[in-house]
């Protein structure tokens, strides 16, 4: 069958949770030519439904959802990280970073770049990168750019420094810091904006052809996780946005659908003059927000925020370009039709991100714009009100608390943690709330995912639990997972959730996860993936 002839298929002999309010649960789905037809408890109707000839699922106990979305990703960034130097698994010292550096330069031609993704520096003994001494000790020949796993900080060696022109004279940037030692020289670390120094130069190799196979290896790793439908969150240059077209393009490859985040700076102008606003695409690649950032993150305490932190009392973090000029880049966004969707970490982003988006919509009275808020990480109780008297969608990353919890702890102390990213207040104050890995953050898997969400436990054992109080039930949390993130590209009225008209997409686990301890969900795996009634991917092959 090619990939664009919609599939027929039943689903039946195990729970089906649908996501949708009027039915949240069933035990047999008919899905004819890509579209439910079918939800109920009676497998013969599902059959007559589906059609004759159709391809009947037994899930043998096992749990059938909506099909699985995760709301904001950086899908090239991830594909190629998985190709380049891995320095999320196996990383415990400095050494292990070297090593790894060291192999890749026995491999490659001297003046190559070595890329690698992903440290963390709690997961290093010595809790920082290494310095770009130690990354001459084993790559002198070579130009070497290691960045952290959030993407807001990157380090570099005394070769790339050259090549990007980063003296002791080099300013910072706007929006960043070229950290520098005691003497005034580069340490080759690079905060936030400050990344930007080192130019195209550091993405090695980088082609319409290299962000098409990055694509599609972030397509299969989706795929593999249940993942139905990705928001892509920061499309940056034309040949990102021909990878997607290319993908979309190919009727052999399966493939989730892509939801496009427009970066501001490189397609706002360009947008408004061609008339392109949020909406136009279809069912498979649809052009989504204008992206914006405005702070920075917890870790390089550059999230902007109104309290100083704790660890750092006269620092309030950063603001990645003036609000004034934010405020109005946002209102010629939202003037130009666009729905808006702004990373916003520190509470203080976040209140001027609401602010900004209230301007606007006071300027041109939208009906259900649905602005986004990524991330909205570090709020307070006056913000959440605020949240749901506007009508916000936030986006959260799933595992940045769970991951995270020693640093923020650190960062912010235990009173104001307490409303770092609350899930439970969020949702019973109908805020609509969607579930995002942020990979290559984070792994798209959404098991990991869904248990850091339920457990509010840190994924440090020697840590307690975080604020109990804000563990979101498995079935909230999966309509998260689903119908919300429909909801917040503003597609939920043809996927999110299992009812008859719908969009065939299902997601298959490998057990009925609603019988496990909340503690045991990450024992479960993903079996199945189906999109448009076809199966795109098993686990047994």
């Amino acid at each position: 069958m090619s990939r664009y002839e919609r599939g027929s298929l039943v689903v039946t002999n195990g729970p089906i949770f649908t996501s949708d309010p009027d039915r949240p649960r069933a035990t047999a789905l008919g899905i004819r030519n890509g579209v439910v037809l079918y939800v109920g408890g009676d497998a013969d109707d599902a059959r007559q439904a589906a059609g004759p000839g159709s391809e009947t699922i037994d899930l043998a106990g096992r749990l059938a959802t909506a099909g699985l979305i995760d709301a904001h990703t950086h899908p090239i960034l991830y594909g190629g990280m998985l190709a380049n130097l891995d320095l999320q698994n196996g990383i415990t010292n400095l050494q292990d970073i070297l090593d790894r550096v060291a192999e890749r330069a026995a491999q490659i031609p001297a003046g190559e770049w070595i890329v690698g993704w992903g440290y963390y520096v709690m997961m290093i003994a010595e809790r920082r990168p290494p310095t770009r001494q130690e990354l001459d000790s084993v790559a002198p020949d070579h130009p070497v750019v290691l960045r952290q796993r959030s993407g807001h900080e990157a380090v570099t060696n005394s070769l790339g420094l050259k090549l990007a022109g980063i003296t002791r004279d080099t300013p910072d940037p706007e929006g960043g810091t070229v950290v520098k030692d005691a003497d005034g020289e580069p340490t080759g670390l690079l905060i936030e904006n400050a990344r930007d120094l080192l130019g195209d130069s550091a993405s090695p190799g980088v082609t319409p052809e290299s962000l098409l196979a990055d694509l599609r290896r972030a397509t299969e790793s989706f795929l593999s996780f249940g993942i139905t439908s990705v928001g892509e969150a920061h499309i940056t240059s034309p040949d990102m946005f021909r990878a997607y077209q290319q993908l979309r393009a190919d009727a052999g490859t399966p493939k989730p659908r892509y939801n496009l985040m427009l970066s501001h700076w490189k397609m706002l102008e360009a947008a408004e003059e061609f008339g392109l606003m949020t909406g136009f695409g279809d069912r498979w690649l649809r052009v989504g927000p204008m992206k914006f950032f405005l702070d920075g993150t917890e870790g390089q305490r550059t999230a902007k925020v109104s309290e100083g932190f704790a660890d750092e009392p006269d620092n309030t973090g950063m603001w990645m370009f003036p609000p004034e000029e934010y405020r109005e880049r946002v209102l010629r966004a939202h003037l130009a039709g666009w729905q808006c969707a702004t990373h916003s970490i520190g509470d203080a982003a976040v209140e001027e991100t609401l602010d900004a988006y209230a301007a606007a919509q006071a300027a041109l009275p939208r009906p259900d714009i649905r602005h986004r808020i990524e991330h909205a990480s570090l709020l307070r109780p006056d913000l959440l009100q605020r949240l749901a008297a506007e009508q916000s969608v936030v986006v959260p990353g799933a595992r940045f608390a769970s991951n995270d919890y020693p640093v923020l702890m650190t960062a912010f102390g235990e009173e104001r943690l307490r409303w770092y990213q609350p899930w439970n207040s969020l949702v019973e104050r109908g805020i609509h709330v969607a579930v995002s890995s942020d990979a290559p953050v984070q792994s798209p898997n959404p098991i990991p995912n869904l248990k850091a969400i339920v457990t509010s436990r840190s994924e440090f054992e020697d840590k307690p639990v975080m604020m109990p109080e804000e563990r979101l039930p498995l079935d909230e949390l999966l309509v998260a997972y689903t119908r919300n993130g429909a909801y917040c590209s503003h597609e939920e009225h043809i996927k999110g959730t299992l009812k008859p008209g719908m969009l065939g997409d299902v997601t298959i686990f490998d057990r009925d996860i609603f019988a496990l301890d909340a503690d045991d969900l990450d024992t479960a795996a993903i079996d199945m993936t189906i999109i448009d009634g076809v199966v795109v991917h098993r686990r047994d092959g």
